[in-house]
């Protein structure tokens, strides 16, 4: 097994265990659990977004259950905040940005169908002279194990302070829930996890849900696209 930094406080986790193929391994950090599927060489990379800090560790378990744990290796940290959701039924959560009092769907609203990269980030943020930001890993609920979404903000030295306004929807829910996501149904309740890690400071641990609402009912932008779920994310200068 083999760590490996990524820019934006990411490691890169390669594994090649020939005896292994085919076999799932089980990844926990910070509380959340990852299953992987090994290939037919017993092989694996998986990119873990490091939204609890370096001072979390990785285990990693096989089905024989040989463990390994490792600290996270990232070549940026101090250099970053994060932002994620972590869930475990199979639905669609998205997690919104919105830097800078920016407007739904305008230049700085940031999610999963507008990401962004670490390398767009880091050229707007020299260009404007303030930290920017990219959804680093994004998820449709269809994982084994948990799903995650993490947006990171790259912040740069003499920045611009401000705030980095989040919200969650509910988007396999959508604007007129039916079935099962409303009423009574298996999934009109749906619980997560967020974490929020300022720069330099612990990661927060914050055990939040979406409330069932009635069936066909029209729910407005501010009801599904939920702001009070996540505290603002300050940028200090």
């Amino acid at each position: 097994m083999q760590l490996m930094p990524e820019r934006g406080g990411r490691t890169r986790i390669a594994i090649d265990t020939a005896c292994r193929a085919q076999q799932f391994v089980v990844l926990e950090y910070a509380g959340a659990v990852f299953i992987r599927l090994l290939d037919v060489n017993g092989s694996d990379l998986f990119v873990l977004d490091c939204f609890a800090g370096e001072v979390e560790t990785i285990a990693i378990k096989f089905e024989d259950n040989t463990k390994i744990v490792r600290q996270p290796v990232a070549a940026d940290m101090r250099d970053v905040s994060k932002v994620a959701i972590v869930w475990s039924d199979g639905v669609d959560l998205d997690l919104h940005a919105f830097e800078y009092a920016a407007e739904f769907g305008g230049a700085g609203h940031v999610w999963s169908g507008e990401p962004g990269t670490q390398e767009e980030a880091s050229a707007r943020a020299l260009r404007d002279g303030r930290g920017q930001g990219f959804i680093s890993t994004s998820g449709a609920g269809g994982e084994i194990g948990m799903n995650f979404e993490v947006y990171t903000f790259m912040h740069r030295p003499g920045q611009t302070a401000g705030a980095v306004k989040l919200a969650v929807d509910y988007k396999t829910r959508g604007s007129r829930p039916a079935d099962k996501f409303c009423g009574t149904g298996t999934l009109a309740e749906v619980r997560f996890k967020a974490y929020v890690m300022e720069r330099g400071r612990p990661a927060r641990q914050l055990d939040l849900a979406f409330s069932a609402v009635p069936c066909g009912a029209d729910l407005s932008a501010r009801a599904r696209f939920n702001s009070r779920l996540i505290p603002d994310l300050a940028i200090r200068g």
